[in-house]
């Protein structure tokens, strides 16, 4: 009845190993099934008794796992049973008990607990906390010592209009000392008929994580399993369930998984949001079914929820409202007969004349009228308006929705409206398909915001039905950077020209940064990128011209170097656009990374030495593949007559790489870090 479709696919997965399920195309959908169960016959279980501590976790003075952490969850206990109540009716109740060490003073805030909990209008829509208990244990002069938390301690407080918050300190806490609180919240299905996400991992590691959930027959929920640690528990049986009314008492059945050892979750470089990697258990009811009495289906489909946007007058009614747009219609198709520069057009018109206001949302605020009216609006404001425009114009266009990156990938098996949060346009023009936003200010059409690029979006059709598309970048983080200059060993000086030119999404960063500034205003970002430089003949072509071309800046520059020697002269040719430092720091990771988009960073250097200099020794060539096509960094030295040229490129193609990629990747960072901060030598040669 319960559908635990991933964890039945654990099996499989081991025999098929992952690496095989989780294509590049497809990493961001199959992040789900890499939760998986390792069992044994001799598995060690772990049931300490609260109110008791053991000797050996006072005395613990580092966390054998990681020695940077500064305090470590010994135990995290989650309990979900089901009872009912003749007042409030099926009530959901969550055991909690969380023991901690405190390995470091800079832990000690975990001492101040807060439970926020839902208080409606009326005795039937509250929540409510009871059994809470608390202790603190110590080591002193060999003695272990225990604090009790003391009930009068415990202060409300108001959160929100509907949510308070129970909140306490446990005393008599320091370096040292073990915590441990736990409590019961009780939640009647007129507040809350789902369970709480369950993370297996949190800031800090976890040494014991155990989720139990007892669930009746009547009572069908879809249990998604995510993240990327193994299971070190995962038993299941048939129970009795006893809830306290003869219509709901009956058989049900009752899981509990563990995760043991779960390391510190970092949010390391290259993710999307957090909750996109934690290892966890969220829940979604399906159906309740009390044979007689209650048979309710919360299950929806695409089809359900294409339906509800449909009807929606924030979003099926804004679609059909076009009266406004047409005199711009008509001015657009007086223009020209062809569907690319009629997209084109009516593109840039609502660039234009729109101001995005910040805010992602998946429905018009107060209707596009009115953001066309105020010239500002959300995400969704304008590209409905740039939909309804592009339909007028007889295009074949219809809205996408997806998830912002920091809003969390979408799963393509759970059908909600609330998975998303943000809205683009797709147009069909021949065989070609263009996503367009025309919220960017400073975008050529089809460049979607990195915030758009989240794996997979929803496309809401005119007709018909809808269908997952997927979302990939058009362009990279593109720059190339050219040094001409005359090397001056006598003087210990470099002097020559410097450009460079930024395309993609570069461009899109510098245009959003600079395009409507002043000069000088990039005069003295570049300054502070290299502060070395004396920086003269600024010149910027293409600010805001042409989106689709490059931002083209050059400049003159003088560099001295006070230390050098007459007869020696020591200097990096990659003297802009250096790679100092490698993004990907942790050893190992357990996590795909997932870039947005390319890179494609390329420097070309000509150094003209004076007569009687030359290289001291010429660097050997690199070239370095990353597998699969993934990318290529190429760094070349050589001699011409009295010209040192310099080629450096570093590209990286794929913009997702699994866990299993990572060392290569980073070694590929590595490289590239200490082959840029290579120094080269030019000596006076001897007569």
């Amino acid at each position: 009845m319960l559908l635990l479709i991933y964890l039945f696919m654990t099996t499989f997965l081991l025999s098929s190993r992952l690496s095989c399920l989780f294509r590049r195309k497809h990493a961001s959908i199959l992040f789900l099934l890499l939760f998986i169960t390792f069992q044994t016959f001799a598995q060690e279980d772990f049931k300490p008794k609260l109110g008791q501590i053991d000797r050996a976790s006072l005395e613990m003075t580092a966390y054998p796992g990681d020695s940077t952490a500064d305090a470590v969850v010994l135990y995290d206990y989650g309990k979900v049973t089901f009872s009912y109540d003749n007042l409030k009716g099926l009530v959901m109740s969550t055991d909690i008990w969380v023991r901690i060490k405190i390995l470091k003073e800079s832990a000690l805030d975990r001492a101040s607990v807060g439970i926020p909990y839902y208080e409606g209008q009326s005795y039937k829509d509250q929540e409510w906390v009871e059994s809470l208990k608390g202790y603190t244990y110590n080591l002193e002069n060999g003695q272990i010592v225990k604090t009790e938390l003391e009930r009068k301690t415990v202060r409300r407080e108001k959160s929100t209009d509907n949510y308070t918050t129970s909140k306490f300190n446990l005393t008599n806490v320091k370096k040292g000392s073990v915590i441990e609180y736990s409590y019961t919240l009780n939640s009647p299905f007129t507040v809350r008929v789902e369970p709480k996400p369950w993370t297996f991992q949190a800031s800090i590691p976890i040494q014991w994580s155990e989720y139990n959930i007892i669930i009746p027959n009547f009572l069908d929920y879809k249990m998604t399993m995510g993240g990327f640690l193994p299971l070190y528990m995962n038993k299941q049986e048939s129970v009795n369930v006893t809830l306290g009314h003869a219509s709901f008492d009956g058989s049900g059945r009752s899981y509990r998984f563990v995760v043991k050892d779960a390391p510190a979750f970092v949010n390391e470089p290259f993710i999307t949001t957090e909750m996109d990697y934690l290892s966890k258990i969220s829940f979604e009811l399906a159906s309740v079914n009390v044979p007689g009495q209650i048979h309710k289906n919360y299950s929806q489909t695409w089809e359900n929820v294409e339906r509800t946007l449909g009807e929606a007058k924030w979003f099926g009614g804004e679609l059909g409202r076009s009266g406004f747009l047409k005199e711009v219609r008509d001015e657009i198709a007086k223009k020209t007969t062809d569907p690319l520069e009629r997209m084109t057009l009516a593109y840039k018109y609502v660039q234009a004349h729109m101001k995005w206001d910040g805010t992602s949302g998946l429905y018009s605020g107060d209707g596009i009228k009115k953001a066309y009216d105020n010239r500002k609006g959300n995400a969704c404001d304008i590209n409905l308006m740039l939909t309804v425009l592009l339909r007028e114009l007889d295009l074949e266009c219809d809205p996408i929705l997806l998830s912002t990156r920091s809003h969390g990938y979408v799963h393509q098996h759970i059908p909600l409206l609330e998975s998303f949060n943000y809205v683009i346009a797709h147009v069909k023009i021949g065989e070609k398909t263009y996503f367009l936003d025309a919220s960017e200010s400073f975008a050529k059409p089809g460049l979607l915001p990195e915030r758009a690029l989240n794996g997979f979006g929803r496309l809401i059709p005119k007709k018909g039905q809808g269908r997952f598309v997927e979302i990939n970048p058009i362009d990279s983080d593109s720059k190339l950077e050219m040094i001409t200059a005359n090397i001056l060993p006598e003087d210990g000086m470099v002097k020559g020209s410097y450009s460079i030119s930024y395309g993609g999404y570069e461009a899109l960063d510098w245009r959003s940064s600079y395009a409507t500034e002043a000069d000088n205003v990039y005069h003295d970002a570049l300054k502070k990128t290299v502060p070395e430089w004396k920086i003269q003949n600024l010149a910027i072509k293409n600010k805001a011209d042409d989106y689709k071309g490059t931002v083209n800046v050059s400049c003159d520059f003088e560099l001295e170097d006070e230390n050098a020697s007459p007869g020696v002269f020591y200097f990096n040719p990659i003297m802009a656009g250096r790679w100092t430092k490698n993004p990907l720091k942790s050893k190992e990771r357990i996590y795909p990374i997932d870039l947005a988009t390319g890179i494609s960073n390329s420097f070309i250097g000509n150094f003209t030495l004076p007569e009687g200099y030359a290289l001291e020794e010429m660097p050997k060539t690199e070239i370095i593949m990353l597998p699969d096509k993934g990318g290529k960094f190429s760094y070349q030295v050589r001699q011409v007559g009295n010209v040192i040229q310099v080629n450096s490129m570093v590209q990286v193609s794929r913009t997702r790489f699994l866990p299993e990629e990572y060392a290569d990747l980073k070694e590929f960072f590595e490289r590239v870090v200490q082959k840029h901060a290579q120094p080269l030598v030019i000596k006076k040669k001897s007569i």
